[in-house]
């Protein structure tokens, strides 16, 4: 994997045409947590600490309610 940006607390790499955010979600120690993104998704990311948070809770909202639909 390359790492093609790092700032504010997030790396994005990219490994075989595909795009990961890695970045730390834990609160009071770090525990850090890759997701795959769109290239979309990566551009935005990339533009200030705002618009990487709303691509992760993007992501973290789309998680939620595929674990909600499963029970």
């Amino acid at each position: 994997m390359s790492v093609i940006f790092s700032d504010y607390g997030i790396e994005i790499s990219m490994e075989d045409g595909r795009y990961f955010l890695n970045y730390d979600e834990g609160e009071l120690v770090p525990q850090f947590r890759t997701i795959e993104i769109t290239l979309d998704e990566a551009e935005k990311a990339k533009l200030s600490p705002n618009d990487a948070y709303e691509v992760i809770i993007t992501f973290q909202n789309k998680e939620r309610r595929v674990k909600m639909n499963k029970e």
